[in-house]
């Protein structure tokens, strides 16, 4: 399982550094005039979808444990009082 969220995490951070500096150009470009322009607008959309699939996937990880850390501290404050 850590293997599996290392991957992810890598994968996370090599796409968002992938989409952020291919979004900073894509902000100055005024159209699609050359070879490298279109090529930078793939780049950005092949990084823009993992991320967005991995954030989700990230989020809801975090999200599941952060309910599990509840219900156990709920459990545990239930078996200390009585």
């Amino acid at each position: 399982m850590t293997k599996n969220l290392l991957k992810q995490a890598t994968m996370f951070v090599i796409s968002s550094i992938g989409l952020y500096y291919s979004g900073l150009y894509l902000t100055t470009m005024d159209g699609i005039k050359s070879l490298f322009d279109a090529l930078n607008v793939m780049i950005f959309f092949t990084c823009f979808f993992p991320f967005l699939i991995l954030s989700i996937s990230l989020f809801r990880r975090i999200i599941k444990n952060f309910i599990s850390f509840l219900r156990l501290t709920r459990h545990l404050i239930k078996t200390s009082m009585f």
